[in-house]
């Protein structure tokens, strides 16, 4: 058992001094702040990490001084757009990253997984020019790119076996997350999956995609507030578009801060939206599973009638009513509202299906898959090209056509323009739009600016890449990789699988230390408890004192450890420095630190040093990030 004074004395060794890269949030949290102070808040937080972790040439007193630098050439769009707007401005970029730094980067954006230290050799060894390219290819060609990508799209939906309003049930989460996962796996075009959803319909616990509509049902009011949730979530989700409120009031009088566009809807074209859903048949079925006799499934249906009706005074809303002038609402029959989308005042074709009318007129929406790539840009630099993702203003787009007094919305509008072409014309790839991402020299450049003193104001020109918190089910299967002892966790209606990125939520084992661990680390619950890759102390006594989830993965006293495999096969210093820096950071240790690691592991008991050594790098901030 290490002592408290032998790891102080270890950490001051081995790691540079260091401090929680998020710094205090106002009460309430980013929630709680207008879009424009969330997007300067990521900014800072995004800079100041990046500092933390690599800090600038000037930070480090390097010798290297400011100079004009020309940008790494063009691979593609992205470094023409990023580059072209950083020379217009007169910002210079940093340097291309290394090849182990872009290795471990794009294993994990691509896959949620660390690349293994034979991997790392590898790629570092390989003389070919192309072999960035090569990797990109193989890692989008692996099962893991669809473990890590039905991850995302499950977090976007919300798939969840149990939620405040409505509960899926193991069945109904597992036949989603299974039609999530064999899209990926079979490449369907993004607007492809999206309509299906839209129009789902049959047995919850039979078909996945009906369970889209099941997610929102909202049982404790009347019919329309689960229209409103289903209308609500799809441009949230689909369109990067925060209409919610729009179910309640009107946005003149609530939304002049906070979107420009939207100040101008009433509730009444919110209710157009969410008319598309009227002729949505939900029935219950119980006794659905003979081992849970409170088990329920729904079967979704479409009618050929129906309407959104108005005059509805229950539930949770003010009343639905038709527009009076005495503001309530009227005696008689209940008016009614026609589908129409609220974005271009398209309507269903005659005998269209509304719902499908809908799922049709989303899609070919261009906001729907501008929306989309700055949700997929988000994933992969840290950042949206909107902060946030899902406050576009559709008014301050254009920067030749602002509203007076308005500035516009994205940090690079014509790459967001770009990017979204990109997207149409390569028939909604979710595959082909991250493989341009990931060959971008935007993309490639060093987390470390090495052209002189970092300036904040640069952020949002991507002059530098910004590290971003591994998500807990990275971060866990992570540890199992590097200290090379796998874990085997159960799923309900599964059986076990071996990575936490395969959870089908992120509800699921949650009694036990993997689940609390990855609890703490910030996974949330798809329902109230939004992802968060925000720093704790409990994350950082976990880390370090945790007897599951690190310390027993790096004694010697374990078999399957790398430990106790590089023990068995050599005992030099220098050799064991190399292959716990390789399985850990995945990289080679520099020329200081390897040393540092040498003298080390020769001051004491080599066991009980190399134990502590690689439980050091796991503690270490740069193994926490990408």
């Amino acid at each position: 058992m290490r002592t408290t004074r032998v790891v102080i004395a270890a950490i001051a060794m081995l790691l540079p001094a260091a401090a929680s890269p998020r710094e205090a949030c106002p009460a309430g949290g980013l929630q709680a702040l207008s879009p424009r102070t969330q997007q300067q808040s990521v900014w800072h937080q995004l800079s100041v990490t990046a500092e933390l972790l690599s800090p600038s040439t000037a930070a480090t007193g390097s010798s290297v001084r400011r100079r004009a630098v020309l940008p790494p050439p063009a691979q593609n769009f992205i470094d023409t757009d990023v580059f072209g707007k950083m020379t217009q401005d007169g910002i210079v970029p940093t340097s291309r990253s290394t090849d182990a730094e872009f290795l471990r980067r794009v294993t994990l954006d691509l896959t949620g997984q660390i690349p293994t230290a034979a991997a790392v050799q590898s790629f570092v060894a390989d003389p070919t020019s192309s072999k960035r390219a090569t990797i990109i290819e193989q890692l989008l060609a692996s099962d893991a790119f669809n473990d890590r990508w039905t991850m995302w799209f499950g977090d976007l939906v919300q798939n969840v076996q149990v939620a405040t309003n409505v509960r899926e049930f193991y069945e109904g989460r597992n036949i989603y997350y299974t039609w999530i996962k064999q899209s990926f796996h079979d490449a369907k075009p993004y607007d492809a999956m999206v309509r299906e959803l839209i129009t789902g319909a049959g047995d919850s616990f039979a078909a996945g995609t009906p369970d889209y509509v099941v997610r929102q049902i909202q049982p404790n009011g009347p019919g329309q507030d689960t229209l409103d949730n289903l209308a609500a979530h799809s441009g949230d989700k689909f369109l990067g578009q925060s209409l919610l409120c729009l179910s309640c009031h009107g946005g003149l009088g609530h939304l002049e801060l906070v979107n420009q566009y939207l100040r101008h809807k009433t509730r009444n074209d919110f209710w157009g939206m969410a008319a598309f859903f009227a002729r949505t048949t939900v029935k219950r079925i119980t006794g659905a599973d003979p081992n849970n006799a409170n088990a329920v499934k729904y079967d979704i249906a479409d009618n050929t009638t129906g309407q959104y009706l108005l005059n509805t005074v229950s539930g949770n809303k003010t009343p639905r009513c038709a527009p009076t002038p005495a503001g309530v609402c009227p005696p008689g029959p209940p008016a009614s509202v026609p589908p129409v989308y609220l974005f271009t005042g398209e309507t269903p074709r005659p005998g269209e299906p509304y719902r499908q009318a809908y799922a049709r007129i989303l899609t070919a929406d261009r906001q729907f898959a501008r929306a989309t790539v700055n949700y997929l840009w988000k994933e992969m630099f840290g950042m949206g090209l909107v902060e946030p993702v899902n406050s576009f203003d559709l008014n301050r787009l254009d920067p030749n056509n602002l509203p007076a007094g308005q500035t516009v919305q994205p940090v690079n509008p014509q790459l967001l323009e770009d990017l979204t072409t990109a997207f149409i014309n390569t028939g909604y790839s979710v595959r082909a739009i991250l493989r341009i991402m990931a060959s971008s020299n935007t993309y490639q450049l060093s987390s470390q600016y090495t052209s002189g003193t970092w300036d904040e104001a640069w952020t949002p020109y991507f002059a530098r890449h910004y590290p971003h918190r591994m998500q807990a089910e990275m971060l866990l299967d992570a540890i199992a990789r590097a200290t090379s002892v796998p874990v085997s966790y159960t799923v309900s209606g599964i059986g076990t699988v071996p990575l936490a990125m395969q959870l089908p939520d992120t509800t699921e084992s949650r009694n036990n230390a993997y689940g609390r661990f990855l609890d703490e680390l910030g996974r949330g619950d798809r329902d109230q408890t939004a992802r968060s890759s925000d720093s704790s102390i409990a994350q950082a006594l976990s880390l370090m004192n945790d007897q599951t989830i690190v310390v027993n993965r790096v004694h010697k006293s374990n078999a399957a450890s790398t430990v106790a495999k590089l023990l068995a096969s050599t005992s030099d210093p220098g050799t064991i420095a190399d292959q716990l820096y390789l399985n850990t950071l995945s990289r080679y240790p520099t020329a200081t630190e390897r040393q540092t690691a040498i003298s080390y592991l020769q001051s004491g008991l080599l066991q009980q040093k190399t134990e502590n050594l690689q439980w050091i790098l796991i503690n270490h901030l740069e193994f926490i990030f990408d």
